[in-house]
């Protein structure tokens, strides 16, 4: 829990709730958990979880005692270091395609990539890269200003990248 915060005053009215759901890939196991300072506040939410039949589950448990183990933590640096090599291959295969640019990822494994140099229409850079044989999500599905954008997973091993990466920069090679 955090010595200092922004606003002290707000201490007794604050929930930290944290989870190792997204970095484990361990989601709908009951595992998120709950940091309340404030006595009241805490037994206010324990029983309004117990009034919801809201209990943990013994394989979430071990699953959360097993991601926050010195393995765990371990495992995930290992996973982090991988991510960014997947990273750096990405955004320099992409950012050789002209007019195409990888915008600088930011704790994350889905990477953004910017087609609007390549004065394409969205539909002609979708079905370029589904030509490709990549699965990627198109910019305008997450609303307006991403109709040159596309959104691609890097959360996968080297090797199938690697491939990824040369099949898009196949699919835009008249541009060179």
């Amino acid at each position: 829990m955090p010595r200092d915060i922004a606003a002290p005053e707000g201490r007794p009215r604050t929930v930290y709730a944290t989870s190792a759901s997204k970095t484990f890939n361990i989601p709908g196991l009951r595992t998120g958990n709950m940091i309340i300072p404030d006595p009241e506040l805490r037994a206010a939410m324990r029983q309004r979880l117990r009034s919801l039949d809201y209990y943990p589950n013994s394989l979430g448990m071990n699953m959360i005692e097993a991601a926050y183990s010195p393995e765990g933590a371990e495992w995930a640096d290992a996973q982090i270091a991988h991510l960014d090599g997947n990273r750096r291959l990405f955004d320099d295969g992409v950012n050789a395609i002209p007019g195409a640019r990888s915008m600088p990822l930011q704790s994350t494994f889905l990477a953004w990539v910017d087609f609007a140099g390549t004065g394409m229409a969205s539909e002609e850079i979708s079905a370029r890269i589904r030509g490709a044989g990549i699965a990627a999500a198109d910019g305008p599905t997450f609303g307006t200003g991403g109709e040159t954008w596309m959104r691609f997973t890097i959360a996968t091993q080297r090797r199938t990248l690697e491939q990824a990466v040369s099949r898009l920069q196949s699919a835009f090679s008249d541009l060179q």
